[in-house]
């Protein structure tokens, strides 16, 4: 008798197990664990990540045809995992990135009100103008703050919604996503975002750490210290450099001039015939045009290397987001120097109106004999050998015969009395042996 009973019960017992395990169990939430932090996984939804291998069936289930172009999205966002509903009516991203900005902020809950309102305000900046962006925060767990931020954009063909539940905390940000084409997120949809958000934790909360110069800054430092250093050194060093070399060559021009004129006398007449003669107006846009080519062309390779060397220095302080002090120094270099190129024709000019000035004509008179040349007019005639001329430039209508770094001669093309402008080219040349 007891042995039936036993067996009664052994058999009720069984038949309860059987029923348990027929009978439809609802599907809890569970938590879902990373090594930074954990959160109350939504139920009765597929999971993908960067791990879900590329043959897994669940891709096919979900819809997605090409699984590798898709975990590469998601290696581009940071996703950490992305939860789908079987009708694929909701797809939430949880993903998790750490950028200059997060750490920067570090930590959205240990802010005060002004700096949380600050980051809120940061993440709903549109500066495109066709995005409509919403933003709040809370805490949905009574704990950490989070921010809700919504976006609603127009494409032309639909409308595309978005919304993000997402914090800051130990130098990272986690946002929780949802996204939809076509139709606005719906509230279960959202009350599913605001409840991930309540159960996030983090095994620990981490005091931001005290700002420390890493490699990489150090680099930059010393980088645009140096850059700062060129910008200021080539003016101070380079041009007293070439200030004193030219003292040198004056001084040997000097030595050859004077004994040019013991050999040929100090009057206003040279041996020979005239070889050619030429009137040249120095008007005010003949004096105007040679002052823009002596600013700016004859100098280019100098001002090109000068804006190049600016406008990295100014990269580097700004974009690569360096001290204050820095920035201001570069900024003021570089306005400084695009003042000085803009002002340089300016300058240039004012000096050669001065020059040509002196004479009693606007006209230049020259005379090109076999041994020198004579320039009246435009001052006391004078003779000078051909060895005077520092450099030859061709320019518009007009050649350039240099004596000095910033002053030259100007012989119109068009106003030879004697000879013709082809020939001069070749004599000139030939005298002074400058390529034009």
């Amino acid at each position: 008798m007891d042995r039936k009973m036993d067996w009664k019960k052994r058999t009720a017992a069984l038949a309860a197990a059987l029923l348990l395990a027929l009978a439809p169990i609802s599907a809890l939430a569970e938590t879902w664990s990373t090594e930074d932090f954990s959160f109350q996984a939504p139920e009765n939804m597929r999971e993908f990540t960067l791990d879900t291998p590329l043959d897994d069936p669940g891709w096919a289930l979900a819809g997605v045809a090409d699984p590798e172009s898709k975990l590469e999205e998601y290696q581009d966002m940071g996703t950490v995992v992305n939860f789908l509903s079987e009708d694929g009516d909701t797809s939430i991203l949880v993903m998790k990135k750490e950028s200059d900005y997060s750490s920067s902020v570090y930590n959205l809950s240990a802010l005060d009100e002004e700096g949380r309102q600050d980051v809120l305000d940061y993440l709903t900046q549109d500066e495109t103008g066709t995005v409509e962006v919403e933003g709040s925060l809370s805490q949905p767990g009574g704990d950490l703050w989070f921010y809700r931020v919504s976006y609603q954009v127009d494409t032309g063909e639909t409308i595309a919604y978005e919304l993000v539940y997402g914090t800051i905390i130990n130098g990272y940000a986690v946002n929780f996503d949802v996204f939809r084409q076509g139709e606005p997120i719906s509230q279960e949809q959202e009350d599913l975002l605001a409840d991930m958000a309540a159960s996030f934790t983090v095994p620990q909360v981490l005091e931001k750490p005290e700002a420390t110069l890493t490699t990489k800054d150090i680099a930059v430092t010393v980088s645009l210290l140096v850059l700062l250093a060129a910008a200021i050194l080539v003016p101070t060093v380079y041009f007293p450099l070439r200030n004193k070399r030219d003292k040198r060559r004056k001084a040997q021009l000097a030595e050859r001039l004077s004994q040019f004129h013991k050999e040929h006398g100090d009057g206003e007449t040279i041996e020979g015939s005239i070889r050619f003669a030429n009137s040249t107006e120095c008007t005010k846009e003949a004096i105007h045009t040679f002052s823009i080519y002596q600013a700016y062309v004859k100098n280019l390779p100098a001002l090109l290397v000068g804006s190049v060397l600016c406008l990295f220095m100014l990269g580097m302080a700004f974009l690569l987001d360096t001290e204050w002090w820095l920035k201001l120094l570069a900024l003021g270099i570089t306005i400084y120097y695009g003042y000085k190129i803009g002002t340089a024709g300016q300058a240039t000019e004012k000096v050669q109106r001065k020059v040509f000035g002196r004479g009693v004509s606007d006209v230049a008179r020259l005379a090109f004999y076999d041994e020198a040349f004579r320039v009246s007019g435009i001052q006391s005639a004078s003779v000078f050998p051909y060895f005077q001329i520092t450099a030859v430039r061709r320019h518009s209508h007009y050649l350039y015969l240099y004596y000095g770094p910033e002053n030259a001669y100007l012989v119109d093309q068009y106003g030879f009395t004697l000879g013709d402008w082809e020939s001069f080219l070749k004599f000139i040349a030939e005298k002074t042996g400058k390529k034009l």
